[in-house]
């Protein structure tokens, strides 16, 4: 039985969108042409996308850097960590990471590079933090650069 002038769903290589089509020609049985409903773009056929699923670990948030694995883990920070990830609460506060804020012991922070941390020591301008993959001595408390006078 022949598709042609039946609908179909296909990426449109113009709207870059996967959409209703309009089936032109066949070859041998298979869909060869299509045209799109929307734009009008008459283009090879081009099946639907397959749906890709993403792992994303629990310490990282959607579209983050993986986390440097330059230094090698101690594993018992990294079992310290794993404890203290598994008693936070169900929804935790989680604060940013950010230079010019301070932190107290106890906080929870993410950073972009390491993932969450667990505010460990802290002085007047950095603290020590326990990521997974281990203990970094960080800044806070920092003034942002002020702009060069012109």
């Amino acid at each position: 039985m022949s598709l042609v002038g039946k609908n179909i769903n296909a990426f449109c290589t113009r709207c870059q969108l996967e959409l209703a089509h309009i089936v032109l020609y066949e070859v041998a049985g298979a869909v060869q042409g299509v045209k799109c409903k929307t734009c009008g773009a008459e283009h090879r056929y081009r099946g639907p996308k397959p749906e890709r699923k993403k792992e994303i670990p629990a310490e990282r948030r959607p579209g983050e850097k993986p986390a440097l694995a330059a230094r090698p883990i101690r594993p018992a920070d990294a079992r310290q960590w794993e404890l203290r990830n598994a008693a936070l609460p169900a929804d935790p506060v989680v604060w940013d990471y950010r230079l010019s804020e301070g932190y107290e012991k106890g906080d929870v922070i993410h950073h972009p590079d390491f993932g969450r941390g667990f505010v460990e020591k802290t002085t007047s301008d950095s603290m020590e933090v326990l990521f997974r993959e281990g203990r970094r001595h960080m800044a806070m408390n920092r003034k942002p650069a002020s702009e060069p006078d012109a």
